[in-house]
């Protein structure tokens, strides 16, 4: 059964939403807000930049939404049209149907946005769940994906129990647990207090999802024949970046990674670094 419960309440969707907008009132640029239909519920995209640029898609993480790229923007503008996309069932404006991560449903989904947004093509950045996305998509239909970066992605290796445990004790003790969740979260990593605050938002306002993880087969993984980069922080409590680069390393044909030796699982600060990748190899 879908869960179609994201916000705690209607107040916190209300203070999430307002974060949302006000991230984009605040941003000196034209960002297009559109809502394009799928079989699987409406879906919000935010685009911005030269429609005759090719295009790159920004899947956000869980318990997260678009608004959390939007640094980003000027950057990628300026050789890419941007599209950052509300996954379905997180809290931004997509609908909040949750589907299953067995099947193709969110492969399915995402290729259903790529035809309303009439993408043919495109580079896919996805950071955690949204890398988990990306791989999914990119897995199903790699013809219509030139080049994918993945950050810290969930599926390719089983989360760690010690993370798992901790989450789960946290989660109990109300607000200050789910500070302490955020905490494991970041490591030691100094973070800007915008990005914690918008953290402590989503960790107090949204019902986490529970579900058994998907783990990509090695058939799956083995089907992305593109350039792919992963990015990894070697202090990640959450999934361990070596074990992920090995396994990638040992079954992709064109693969390049950067552990990234004073993060964690939040990587954020990185767009240099994933721009240089995707103009070095923009003509593959």
């Amino acid at each position: 059964m879908k869960q179609t419960t994201v916000f705690r309440s209607e107040i916190h969707k209300k203070r999430v939403l307002e974060h949302y907008d006000n991230a984009l009132a605040n941003f000196k640029g034209n960002i297009r807000q559109q809502m394009v239909s799928t079989n699987f519920g409406q879906t919000h995209v935010l685009s911005y930049g030269n429609e005759d640029h090719p295009k790159l898609i920004l899947l956000h993480g869980a318990n997260s939404n678009a608004a959390s790229w939007m640094k980003d923007f000027a950057l990628y503008s300026k050789e890419y049209k941007v599209y950052a996309i509300d996954i379905i069932g997180e809290p931004g404006k997509s609908e909040p149907n949750r589907l299953p991560y067995d099947g193709n449903y969110y492969s399915n989904w995402l290729n259903e946005v790529f035809r309303q947004l009439k993408i043919t093509e495109a580079s896919l950045v996805g950071l955690s769940q949204g890398g988990w996305l990306a791989v999914k998509f990119a897995a199903r239909y790699p013809e219509k994906v030139s080049k994918l970066v993945l950050l810290s992605p969930g599926g390719i290796v089983k989360t760690k129990l010690s993370f798992v445990l901790k989450a789960i004790f946290f989660s109990l003790l109300g607000a200050a647990g789910k500070r302490k969740i955020n905490k494991l979260i970041t490591g030691s990593q100094k973070i800007d207090q915008p990005v914690l605050d918008f953290m402590n938002l989503m960790q107090s306002s949204v019902d986490a999802r529970i579900d058994k993880e998907y783990i990509f087969s090695d058939e799956e993984l083995k089907s992305m024949t593109m350039p792919v980069f992963f990015i990894g922080g070697a202090d990640d409590a959450v999934r361990d970046s070596r074990q992920i680069k090995e396994r990638l390393e040992g079954l992709l044909p064109d693969f390049e990674c950067y552990i990234d030796p004073d993060k964690g699982h939040v990587l954020i600060g990185l767009a240099d670094t994933i721009n240089a990748f995707l103009l070095r190899r923009r003509n593959d």
